[in-house]
Parts: C-alpha cells; sequence; structure tokens
C-alpha cells in the first residue's frame, strides 16, 4: 500500500502576512474613517409612513418633519443645524417637531443657533419638548432659545391644530429622566375622534404612559440609534431600558412609537453604521 504524504501547511511568507494582514488593517482604517470624518454630518433624511386609524381624508398625506437631538455646543456647531435646516425646508413640511436635547454644555447661547432654527418652515406650526441634556444645561435658557425661535414647546401640553373643520392634536410631555410628564394634562379637553400626536422625548415612556387618553403616534429620539451598529449585529450601547425602541417605528403597549436616530452626538463623538436622521413622517388613512 502506497503511503500517503500529507501536503506541507504553507509558509507564511511577508508578502502573504501583508496581503492578510494589510488588508484587514486597511479595513479597519476606512470604517475609522468612516466614523469619524464622514457618518457624524452625513445626514439621512428617511421617509417613513405611519397609518393612523380613523385619521380624515383631510389629513391623509400630511408631512411632519421630526427633528430631534441636535445637541449643540462642543462638537456639534450652528452650520451643521442651519444645513439640516435646509434640508428640512426643502421637504416641504407641514409642521414641524422637535423631540428635545437641543443643546449639550450650554450650547444655548451659541451665537447664530436661534437663527439658525427660526429659518424652520413649518406652515401648520413648529413645536417642540425638551429632553434631558436641556434640563442639564438649563431649562430656562432653552426654553428662552425656543420663544426666540418662534418654536412653541408643548411640556404637558398640546396644540389642537385644523384642516377644512377636521382636528389633529400635535401634544407634547415631559421628560422621562429629568422631568414628570403628564398624559392627561397634555391631552386635557381633546376631542375623542381627533387623531392625537404625542411629542415625547424618551421612548421608554411607551411602556410608562398610561392606557388612557389614547394616543395615535409617539415621536421620540433620545437613542441616536446607538451611534454605532456592528454590521448585521446589535447596538452595544443604547441609554434606554426597553431595547426594541433604538430606531424606527414599532408597535408600543399603548400606540405607535417612531424613534429617529437623531442628529447630533454625545460621548465620543463618532457615528458607524447608523447616520443622523431628519425623518419626515406622513400620516396615511387606515384601508
Amino acid at each position: 500500500m502506497e503511503s500517503v504524504t500529507k501536503p506541507s501547511k504553507p509558509k507564511l511568507t511577508r508578502r502573504r502576512f501583508l496581503v492578510a494582514y494589510g488588508g484587514a488593517a486597511l479595513t479597519a482604517g476606512i470604517g475609522a474613517l468612516d466614523a469619524v470624518a464622514i457618518e457624524p454630518r452625513w445626514v439621512q433624511v428617511t421617509y417613513p409612513d405611519v397609518v393612523i386609524k380613523g385619521l380624515p381624508a383631510d389629513w391623509d398625506g400630511v408631512r411632519i418633519a421630526h427633528l430631534t437631538d441636535l445637541h449643540v455646543g462642543p462638537v456639534i456647531d450652528v452650520e451643521y443645524v442651519a444645513r439640516v435646516v435646509e434640508l428640512a425646508n426643502a421637504a416641504s413640511p407641514d409642521l414641524v417637531v422637535i423631540t428635545g436635547d437641543f443643546v449639550s454644555e450650554g450650547g444655548a447661547t451659541m451665537p447664530g443657533l436661534v437663527d439658525a432654527l427660526r429659518a424652520l418652515r413649518g406652515p401648520m406650526g413648529r413645536f417642540a419638548v425638551l429632553g434631558n441634556h436641556d434640563y442639564w444645561s438649563g431649562a430656562p435658557s432653552v426654553r428662552s432659545l425656543l420663544a426666540d425661535a418662534g418654536i412653541e414647546e408643548l411640556t404637558n401640553k398640546r396644540r389642537m391644530l385644523e384642516r377644512r373643520g377636521h382636528g389633529l392634536c400635535v401634544a407634547g410631555v415631559d421628560d422621562l429622566w429629568e422631568g414628570r410628564p403628564d398624559l392627561a394634562a397634555a391631552l386635557a379637553g381633546v376631542p375623542e375622534a381627533a387623531p392625537r400626536i404625542l411629542l415625547c422625548h424618551n421612548p421608554d415612556y411607551a411602556e410608562d404612559m398610561p392606557q388612557t387618553p389614547r394616543v395615535d403616534l409617539m415621536l421620540c429620539g433620545h437613542t441616536h440609534g446607538g451611534q454605532v451598529k456592528i454590521p448585521f449585529g446589535p447596538r452595544p450601547r443604547l441609554p434606554i431600558r426597553h431595547r426594541r425602541y433604538a430606531a424606527g417605528l414599532v408597535d408600543g403597549p399603548c400606540c405607535q412609537v417612531y424613534t429617529s436616530c437623531g442628529l447630533g452626538m454625545v460621548g465620543i463623538p463618532i457615528r458607524f453604521n447608523c447616520r443622523p436622521e431628519l425623518a419626515i413622517v406622513t400620516l396615511r388613512r387606515d384601508a
């Protein structure tokens, strides 16, 4: 019987080493460049459609520009905000909502920020609630910023909008971490048939909110989508208890919840596989 000689293992030559490990280093370098220099300001405009049960025909197709988590401060400058505003205005929204964390570390006093936010166009209104960073940076300064920019704050309040005799309620609640969300106060006196859109910074409130009064859609931010998402894998770091609300549209116990990945950054100023998001939400009637 002939003996079988096993093929010898190829030697790791200098060329093979450079091909194998040089490629890996190049890939890592490109990823690092993307995370630091490209994605953090490469805004993705998304166009989610959200079906609202009982939405009147006159409100079918209404467009809501949803901005959140600008975090103006040491990392995010006013020029970036002005560019986001241009993108929002180019989408011709009917109304504009901003779900908190306007600033980080005193950004509310940054020159030009009022003018940048004042330029937002929403013919049916521009509304906002505060986030935890707005409290940490000084809620009075942020409230003054909003007032000067002509943006209506809806902390535990609501605004009824009307189109050809049919109402739509836009309401807001206080921040879950630093404030006192009061859904009953926010929706007091809203006609039962009116569709209700709720602004809330932290999507964890979807699990804490009472069953009544009814909410049809809650728009949130806070998560930043984690800022980093492993390709085909998880988001390693999320500042919420319920990871299902990390990003996008999901059904909560009481209502639909749309969580935007936000526009700014906190902590390590990187984004990877998780671009900043400007959501143009279109409301649709149920069939």
